[in-house]
């Protein structure tokens, strides 16, 4: 075993955060946050560090954390560094780090797959190499709205693996899984012909999509789980929620396809990355915490709150994308922002509080002895 002391993983989700949150300032600058002044994260920023300083660092850190490699801590090393490099105004050695900690994450999930040769690994791998291809398409200049479907493919097929290797319980039939692997490639496939004919592309990829969250909804043990309590509950509504917002995104991408711009393209986004990948985190925090600090998070019922006003203000952010009332979808922003920020709050209150209970449980038992 190669561990590495956990406050080197502390150290790594804490960067994590901060590229959470300079990526939702950036958004927000995006949207005419202090519109009078000179941001402290450019606006095109919001992208690269959502899906890289963000995504990147904790999905690798996870992955590292599994593996328990240290040569495999090197990608989520690279992507957070790409972050810091970034905010402080290098753009330069902030890509160069940016593509290391990619091929980095495709090594990783690569060997993965070497080692332990199941669909899910493979799935989970092909997600690290679209982040590759998506950060050598962005550090080439391609423009945004040919990459972002690279950049979604990066956190959701890491989700659609991990819920295959999860859902192992359901025993989904191998022609089924076939089926949903099927559905992965052509999804991939018709990302690579958006390049050729991007409204063609897209509108395959919206359809495949569907079929892609209706299988999950089929055989995600969400659907059992959901009878269940606390956390458990918790996740599987985050889980079926967040498919909810996939066969959406589906639909509205058959009906509009992904322009290069404008309330559509904001709306269809944010239904992957808001409405899908940020239920989809919400869901798996009480695992990925614990696995990496070594730290339970307790469940309270608190946690309902950024997950109700996630959803609701991303149906208002998408309603004023699609009644173009910019200052609705300003609204919709700020509310999302608000509730990943609250719930990132809740964790952190949780696990500084488990952490004071267990060293006063600590010093009374020391004491009494």
């Amino acid at each position: 075993m190669n561990k590495v002391p956990t406050s080197v993983l502390v150290g790594l989700l804490i960067l994590a955060a901060v590229g959470l949150l300079a990526g939702l300032y950036s958004g927000l600058v995006r949207l005419g946050l202090l519109s009078f002044a000179t941001p402290l994260v450019s606006p095109i920023a919001h992208g690269p560090l959502m899906i890289n300083g963000f995504l990147g660092t904790l999905i690798g850190l996870e992955r590292a954390a599994a593996l328990e490699k240290k040569w495999a801590y090197a990608a989520p090393v690279f992507l957070a560094a790409s972050t810091i490099l970034l905010l402080i105004g290098f753009p330069g050695p902030s890509n160069g780090a940016l593509i290391l900690g990619s091929v980095g994450l495709t090594f990783v999930m690569g060997y993965l797959y070497y080692l332990q040769p199941k669909i899910y690994h493979l799935i989970m791998a092909l997600g690290a190499f679209s982040l590759l291809v998506g950060n050598l398409l962005f550090v080439a200049g391609t423009p945004i709205y040919s990459i972002v479907g690279w950049w979604a493919a990066f956190p959701m097929l890491t989700i659609f693996g991990e819920r295959l290797e999860l859902n192992r319980i359901m025993r989904p039939p191998k022609q089924a899984q076939h089926i949903f692997t099927m559905l992965i490639l052509g999804w991939l496939a018709s990302l690579s012909i958006t390049h050729i004919d991007h409204t063609i592309g897209w509108r395959i990829a919206s359809l495949l999509l569907i079929g892609i969250a209706g299988w999950l909804i089929k055989y995600d043990i969400a659907r059992k789980t959901i009878k269940s309590v606390e956390w458990t509950k918790y996740s599987a509504i985050c889980l079926l929620t967040g498919y909810g917002w996939l066969i959406l995104a589906g639909l509205f991408g058959l009906r509009y396809d992904l322009p290069t711009a404008g309330p559509i393209y904001d709306g269809l986004l944010h239904m992957l990355f808001v409405g899908f990948v940020f239920s989809m985190i919400f869901a798996h925090a009480s695992v990925i915490i614990p696995s990496l600090s070594g730290k339970l998070v307790p469940w309270h019922t608190y946690f309902y709150l950024p997950l109700i006003l996630l959803h609701s203000f991303l149906l208002i952010r998408i309603a004023g994308d699609m009644m173009g009332l910019h200052q609705v979808r300003i609204i919709g922003s700020y509310g999302n922002v608000a509730a990943i920020i609250l719930f990132l709050g809740g964790i952190m209150y949780q696990l500084t509080k488990e952490i004071f209970s267990q060293k006063s449980e600590s010093i009374s038992t020391k004491t009494q002895s």
